[in-house]
């Protein structure tokens, strides 16, 4: 007589083949962060190339992952996620939290190309505790060669906060100057913001309310927020 095949491995397979490719899971990632556009997830995803990135997006959408929307007046494309796809924050979030605790994930971190890093803090400007007008701030790293060393971030009222890699032109409200390795650390909670600036590792140098902030609109990353909870050994649950 035959023997069935366990049924479990069949769902986890195909997850597995939706999933693995190169790629997939970064994509969903940073539309999970906020991305939309084609350039918006470029920009957010270094090393992925143009022609692979449309493969992917044409992949997922056939997986009913995400949804195409072309604007009929512009012509624009935005890309959104499906309701599967958001079931699968939990589980993005989960690798997240593994890769923190079990691998070496800070130092691949801590040499992590300068672009994509300031990309990726911009989401974590919170502009109610900024004042109520544009705000520009600069953030150098010095030990980067001079294509990737300075960078501006430009709050706008009521509109998303964006990154300039070339001088935009306006007045500076604020200096940040700090090796990306610092950087890196304190936004991922593997060193403490205030430390560092005590330790003149960070240089702040700009309006007072803005340098004397910096704690409550630097927000850091969810596994800084929850580094205890998150290393704290998980159980292992009995096989069933």
């Amino acid at each position: 007589m035959r023997s069935e095949r366990p049924t479990l491995f069949c769902p986890v397979k195909m997850a597995s083949e939706m999933l693995a490719p190169k790629w997939t899971i970064q994509i969903l990632a940073e539309l999970w962060w906020g991305s939309s556009h084609f350039n918006e997830l470029r920009r957010g995803i270094p090393g992925l190339s143009p022609s692979l990135l449309a493969k992917r997006l044409r992949e997922l959408e056939a997986h009913g992952l995400i949804e195409r929307i072309e604007s009929p007046q512009t012509g624009t494309v935005t890309y959104l996620r499906s309701a599967a796809a958001v079931e699968l924050e939990p589980i993005i979030q989960a690798l997240g939290e593994w890769a923190y605790r079990n691998t070496n994930v800070h130092d691949r971190m801590c040499h992590a190309e300068p672009r994509s890093f300031i990309w990726h803090l911009r989401h974590n400007i919170a502009t109610e505790h900024l004042p109520d007008r544009r705000v520009t701030l600069q953030i150098t790293f010095p030990e980067q060669p001079p294509k990737s060393r300075n960078f501006w971030i430009v709050c706008k009222p009521g509109e998303p906060v964006d990154v300039c890699y070339i001088n935009p032109g306006f007045e500076v409200d604020m200096f940040l100057q700090a090796p990306l390795e610092t950087m890196v650390s304190v936004f991922f909670g593997y060193t403490r913001l205030g430390a560092e600036i005590e330790r003149e590792r960070i240089s702040l140098l700009g309006q007072a309310a803005i340098t004397r902030s910096i704690g409550k609109w630097l927000v850091l990353s969810s596994y800084a927020q929850r580094r205890d909870e998150i290393m704290q050994p998980r159980r292992r649950q009995p096989s069933r």
